[in-house]
């Protein structure tokens, strides 16, 4: 856990140093809107948006911040062990691979992408108690959710119309998730998740938050954003 702090402690004092240098740097900036994630039930819903810096002729420095601004809509909201909160951190180094040196903060780029996250939220899943499919039971619990994840993506950024551009991306990395559960009535050593015979992200997540623990998994990345370049 200290570790994550530690990497979350990071990230807030890069993404606080990237807004002070708005200052010098008012010629060489793009401000960005991320709508996607105000959708994004399957991890959680955000307001989101961040700060590129060009720092050289081909590199720039990219901050983001994302706050949770309603519950998932998987969360029960009649039993609150834990106050539905959450925030994303995202720092990213891109190197820009257009020839032409007057262009600025535009066309294809690849980018080195770190980011935390923290969720709280009440999910309610239903099981057998010892194993016993005559009985099921439902159990809503408390979750926080902490992610770091390391990424390399790829992104091309185009210009509309005056400063109005477009900023598309994709990639691939890791992610180290940690999941501490409260007041949980499941214990999945002597009983068994009652799952839908469809396969469905949300039951994944379901497992995840149930299980708990610490994981490794692969990541894939995919969006775009709305920017106003000055």
């Amino acid at each position: 856990m200290k570790k994550y702090h530690s990497l979350k402690s990071f990230l807030v004092i890069v993404i606080m140093s990237s807004c002070f240098s708005l200052y010098s740097q008012s010629d060489k900036v793009s401000i960005k809107f991320s709508p996607l994630p105000l959708i994004d039930d399957i991890g959680f819903p955000t307001i989101q948006g961040g700060i590129e810096i060009k720092l050289s002729k081909k590199l720039s420095w990219y901050n983001e911040v994302g706050i949770k601004y309603r519950e998932c809509m998987s969360e029960i909201n009649d039993t609150n062990f834990v106050a539905s909160s959450g925030y994303k951190l995202r720092s990213e180094l891109r190197y820009y691979l257009s020839k032409n040196e007057k262009s600025s903060l535009e066309g294809l780029y690849i980018a080195l992408n770190y980011s935390f996250s923290q969720n709280y939220h009440n999910p309610e899943l239903s099981f057998y108690p010892n194993k016993d499919s005559s009985i099921s039971r439902k159990d809503g619990f408390g979750v926080k959710k902490e992610m770091f994840g390391l990424n390399i993506l790829c992104g091309f950024q185009q210009k509309l119309y005056k400063g109005l551009a477009i900023d598309c991306y994709g990639g691939l990395g890791i992610r180290f998730r940690d999941v501490t559960t409260y007041h949980k009535e499941f214990d999945k050593s002597k009983d068994s998740m009652e799952l839908p015979i469809d396969f469905s992200i949300l039951s994944i997540r379901e497992i995840v938050d149930a299980n708990g623990g610490r994981t490794v998994i692969p990541s894939l990345m995919l969006g775009v954003r709305v920017c106003y370049n000055f």
